[in-house]
């Protein structure tokens, strides 16, 4: 399903490309993304206490510039962000601003991007791993019917399950610019057939909301969550 992406890259309004990047990388090739990053993001990355967290955030942030600079057609180190009053990345004015839509998420060793034009998109990754209180993490966050769903359940499909509701819920609050601190309990999410919203917080309108859930790696759970009544997907290795 993930292809190497073409030498020319086009992005239409209804494509929504999707990236993935392994984190766990040759020192050189860390040191090739680390060169890339600004001033800040060079201080940043310094700050980390542990190397493993200080390479994967170096070579997650160092891919996300590559990417987009492919489609903006500039050298990587020029691609420069603002920030929200949440710390959501977006690109400065001088570069598309809100025109050039992207989030990132990245967990354990591996990372994946989503980037659309004009259109507000979220996505989250978690490493898929036992978690011993998950019935009572859902009875807590997740929404009623979410939680009779999850209660039913055992390994390995609790944990699957879980991560799919969990993965669905962050990204949509990293589409609005939220963070989970927004409540994942006012995000309900079916998980049908075709996955979909139920309920989103203050009763925002349902319409045009979509779900893709993706397995980017094995023991990985991933979820793109995009606004637009016409789309087609696409998956790139950088």
């Amino acid at each position: 399903m993930w292809f190497k992406s073409p030498n020319r890259l086009t992005l239409n309004s209804s494509d929504i490309h999707l990236w993935k990047q392994h984190l766990k990388v040759s020192d050189s090739e860390v040191n090739r993304y680390f060169e890339i990053l600004d001033r800040e993001e060079k201080i940043k990355a310094k700050k980390f206490c542990f190397e493993e967290h200080q390479r994967r955030f170096i070579v997650a942030r160092g891919a996300l510039k590559i990417i987009l600079s492919r489609y903006l057609n500039i050298p990587a180190s020029t691609v420069e962000f603002t920030y929200s009053l949440r710390g959501k990345p977006k690109l400065t004015n001088k570069l598309g601003g809100d025109k050039l839509q992207f989030n990132l998420s990245h967990s354990h060793e591996l990372a994946i991007y989503g980037v659309t034009y004009n259109h507000v998109i979220g996505v989250d990754l978690e490493y898929i791993r036992s978690v011993s209180e998950a019935k009572k993490l859902a009875k807590r966050f997740f929404c009623s019917r979410e939680y009779n769903h999850i209660s039913l359940l055992t390994p390995p499909t609790l944990e699957k399950t879980f991560f799919k509701l969990w993965t669905a819920k962050e990204a949509y609050l990293k589409a609005i610019g939220e963070g989970i601190g927004r409540g994942l309990d006012q995000v309900e999410v079916s998980l049908d057939s075709f996955p979909k919203f139920l309920k989103l917080p203050n009763n925002q309108s349902l319409l045009n909301w979509n779900i893709s859930f993706l397995i980017p790696h094995s023991n990985y759970q991933g979820a793109v969550v995009f606004h637009t009544n016409k789309w087609k997907l696409s998956y790139w290795t950088v």
